[in-house]
C-alpha cells in the first residue's frame, strides 16, 4: 500500500485501496502472516492504532489469539487467560452478530480494567463470520485519540476484511484438524503408526546418549474378534477405547502409546534401568487390559498378548526392532496369550 496522507483520502478512494489489499491478503496462506498484513492495512485505512483477534477458545470462552501494533494491548495479563464469551464489547459484539464500535472505552460499561490500564480509548469489534456461526471478532483499537464514528465505508471496509479473517481461521482449523487426522488414530485419538515411527526413532537416539534401556511393546487383545463377531462393531470399538485408556493410564508422561489399527497397540518405554523393571512395567500394563476391559458381567473376555523387545540390547533399525516385537507378540499369542514375551529371550531367560 502507498504511504499517503490519511486525511486526504476520501471513501471511494478507501475503498479502492481496500480492495486492492484484498488482492495481495488472498495469496497469503500461513495464517499469522495473513493476519499481519490483514491487520496492518486494516488499521492504516481506518487510522487505528492496530488490530486485536479474539477466537473461541470453548462454547463460551473467548481467548486473545494475535495483536498487530497494539504492543501496550499485547502486555496486558488478559491476554494470558480467556475469558467469557459474554463479557466486554467483544462480547456484547459477538451476542448481537453486529460491528460494536465503543467512542468512549474507559467509561463504557463493558470496558475490562487491564485494557483501560493499558490506555485503550475506542474500539471497534466485527464478528468473524464462519460456517457455524461467529468464530471470534476481530477489535480495532485507538489507543491514541478518540476517533469520529465510523461511517457507512469504514464499516464495509471492516466487515470484508473480517469475513476475509473469518475464512482464514476456517481454513487454518480445518489445516489443524487434516494434520491431527495424519498423525492420530480416529477412533482413540491415540497417535498412529506415523507418529509412532517418528517417536521410535527420536527415544532410540535418547536410550544411546542417558545409556539407558528403552523397551518396544507390541499389544493384541486376545478375544477381540470374537466381541467383534458376536457384538458387532460398535461393541468391538468400546473394548477398543477401553484399552487404549488403560494403556494411557499405565504408561509414564514420557512414555508412549499408540495405535496401528484393528486391536493392535504399540508402546515405547524410556529411561528404564533393568530387565527385572521392564517386566514389571510390562506384567502391569497386561494386567491392565484386563482390569479396564472386562466386568463380572461380561460374557466375552479381553486379555492381552504382549511382545517387547530391548533397544539398545537389540540393537536394530526401528522397522527391524518393531519387527521382533511383533515376533515376541505372536509367541505369546501362541503360548495362550495374556502373557508377556520379552526378547532377546536369552538375556532375559539365560538357563533356558
Amino acid at each position: 500500500m502507498h504511504e499517503m496522507d490519511q486525511s486526504t483520502w476520501d471513501d471511494a478512494k478507501r475503498w479502492e485501496m481496500a480492495l486492492q489489499a484484498t488482492t495481495c491478503l488472498l495469496k497469503i496462506f500461513s495464517f499469522p502472516e495473513f493476519f499481519a498484513a490483514a491487520a496492518e492495512r486494516l488499521a492504516k485505512l481506518l487510522g487505528a492504532d492496530g488490530v486485536a483477534l479474539i477466537v473461541y477458545e470453548e462454547p463460551e470462552q473467548l481467548r486473545y489469539k494475535l495483536f498487530h501494533g497494539l504492543e501496550q494491548l499485547n502486555q496486558t495479563p488478559i491476554v494470558k487467560f480467556s475469558f467469557s464469551a459474554s463479557q466486554g464489547t467483544v462480547g456484547r459484539a459477538l451476542t448481537s452478530g453486529q460491528a460494536l464500535f465503543t467512542s468512549d472505552y474507559p467509561d463504557s460499561a463493558d470496558a475490562m480494567p487491564d485494557f483501560v490500564g493499558a490506555g485503550l480509548r475506542s474500539n471497534l469489534v466485527v464478528p468473524l463470520p464462519g460456517p457455524a456461526g461467529f468464530s471470534g471478532a476481530i477489535a480495532i483499537a485507538w489507543l491514541h485519540r478518540y476517533p469520529a464514528p465510523p461511517n457507512a465505508t469504514s464499516l464495509a471496509i471492516a466487515e470484508m476484511f473480517a469475513s476475509l479473517t473469518g475464512s482464514a481461521v476456517y481454513r487454518e482449523a480445518l489445516e489443524k484438524q487434516l494434520e491431527a487426522l495424519s498423525l492420530t488414530d480416529p477412533l482413540t485419538g491415540l497417535p498412529n503408526r506415523r507418529t509412532f515411527m517418528l517417536r521410535l526413532i527420536n527415544a532410540q537416539k535418547r536410550a544411546c546418549r542417558s545409556q539407558s534401556l528403552m523397551t518396544l511393546a507390541v499389544i493384541d487383545l486376545d478375544g477381540f474378534k470374537t466381541i467383534n463377531d458376536e457384538l458387532g462393531h460398535a461393541a468391538g470399538d468400546q473394548r477398543l477405547l477401553l484399552a487404549a485408556n488403560a494403556l494411557q493410564n499405565i504408561v509414564g508422561d514420557s512414555d508412549m502409546v499408540a495405535r496401528f489399527g484393528g486391536d493392535e497397540f504399540v508402546v515405547i518405554l524410556e529411561d528404564l534401568r533393568s530387565i527385572q523393571a521392564i517386566l514389571s512395567i510390562l506384567n502391569r500394563i497386561v494386567e491392565a487390559i484386563v482390569d479396564g476391559c472386562n466386568s463380572s458381567s461380561e460374557r466375552y473376555k479381553i486379555t492381552a498378548s504382549l511382545g517387547a523387545t530391548m533397544y539398545p540390547l537389540d540393537f536394530s533399525e526401528p522397522e527391524i526392532l518393531l519387527k521382533h516385537a511383533d515376533e515376541a507378540m505372536y509367541l505369546s499369542k501362541r503360548n495362550g496369550g495374556n502373557r508377556v514375551t520379552l526378547l532377546p529371550r536369552d538375556l532375559v531367560y539365560p538357563s533356558r
